[in-house]
């Protein structure tokens, strides 16, 4: 049945892709076709028997950016990978001033490094904690307001687009807020931030954490060392702090994320995790700041541009009766940019688990290109 939605969903934009871009009046529409394409190869090089060896395609995505008229502007985005249709970005937006109204499906302003678009993360994949506590995209309203170093994202939020057959009579519902800081330091750029996200599950009680070991096999990803299932839920309470510095060609980045769920009866279990990362460009570039999130390297000269990276992280899903597994992951990386657009990259990850007696060692290499 989710299969056939997203199929609908992919159909239907498709066409309306289709319709703007033959039937809206030229003077009036300005259309940017955008797409992106992320092909690994994984190798498990020790203790990874549970792991498929091979190729895999991680993202092939195409959208279409429209900028309508006064101040109105529009995305529609879909992910074709692997014959799965997965529809992202859907929305409309409306800019006043330093301000924009957000309308449709985006994402939930709470996770720097979830946040950070796939285009432009250090890392081939985000760190755990990214993927296990912020929501990602969502169905909802929101705004946002950047002036000099300040700057919010607030939001309110319902289901996400494809999940209407799986939710039980009345969609979640969420409110979210997001606040940064980001001044100038001498040459260098700090930023700090700040997330709560509320949300009432409504009558969707039994809410599901899990994760792989930041790399996804040939498979997709199939394999997620840690997982828990927690009943009677009622709602849920998350709190995230983040922290960058840029200067120069070095880039430091630490975030922290938690998350209480709030049952109806029982223990209230709260999650965790962190991680902390470093990143410098030895060919002397640094990477890009705009509005609260931090962007890619472009290259200086014709020859590229080298970078190398370094990540601790740990997700906690053991607490109050619950024993989702700790998971920790090193990760070391190297990227090549040919292009701001055009990159290589290379990623070691060595994962520990609390509950498992050997460590896996998995290599992953990726092939990206986006315009």
């Amino acid at each position: 049945m989710r299969g056939t939605t997203k199929t609908v969903y992919g159909a239907v934009a498709l066409f309306v892709l289709s319709l703007l871009s033959l039937s809206l009046p030229a003077k009036a529409q300005e259309f940017l076709i955008q797409g992106r394409l992320h092909m690994d190869a994984f190798n498990g090089i020790n203790h990874a028997d549970a792991f498929s060896n091979g190729f895999n395609n991680r993202r092939a995505r195409m959208g279409m950016f429209v900028n309508i008229t006064g101040g109105w502007d529009g995305l529609i985005e879909i992910d074709f990978a692997d014959g799965g249709i997965d529809p992202k970005d859907f929305m409309l937006r409306r800019t006043y001033g330093n301000g924009r109204l957000w309308i449709g499906q985006f994402k939930v302003p709470q996770g720097f490094n979830q946040l950070t678009s796939s285009i432009d993360i250090t890392f081939i994949e985000r760190s755990s904690i990214s993927n296990v506590i912020p929501d990602a995209r969502r169905i909802g309203v929101a705004y946002d307001y950047y002036n000099g170093p300040y700057g919010f994202k607030t939001m309110v939020f319902g289901r996400a687009l494809g999940q209407r057959e799986i939710l039980v009579n009345d969609m979640p519902l969420g409110l979210a807020l997001r606040g940064v800081f980001a001044p100038q330091i001498g040459s260098g750029l700090l930023h700090v931030g700040a997330s709560a996200v509320y949300e009432n599950l409504m009558d969707n009680n039994i809410l599901r954490l899990r994760d792989r070991p930041e790399a996804r096999d040939s498979k997709g990803g199939a394999i997620k060392l840690i997982d828990i299932i927690v009943p009677d839920a009622e709602s849920t309470l998350k709190s995230g702090l983040e922290l960058l510095y840029i200067s120069g060609p070095f880039s430091i980045e630490a975030e922290y994320l938690q998350g209480t769920v709030y049952r109806f009866e029982g223990a209230n279990p709260t999650f965790s995790g962190f991680h902390i990362q470093s990143g410098y460009v030895l060919t002397g570039e640094s990477r890009s700041y705009s509005r609260g999130l931090v962007g890619t390297v472009s290259p200086s000269g014709p020859v590229g541009a080298w970078e190398v990276g370094i990540r601790y992280s740990l997700v906690n899903l053991n607490d109050a009766g619950f024993n989702g597994g700790e998971q920790r992951n090193i990760t070391l990386g190297l990227n090549y940019y040919i292009t701001s657009g055009l990159r290589f990259m290379g990623n070691l990850v060595l994962v520990s688990v609390d509950y498992m007696e050997s460590n896996p060692v998995l290599l992953v290499l990726r092939a990206q290109y986006s315009f």
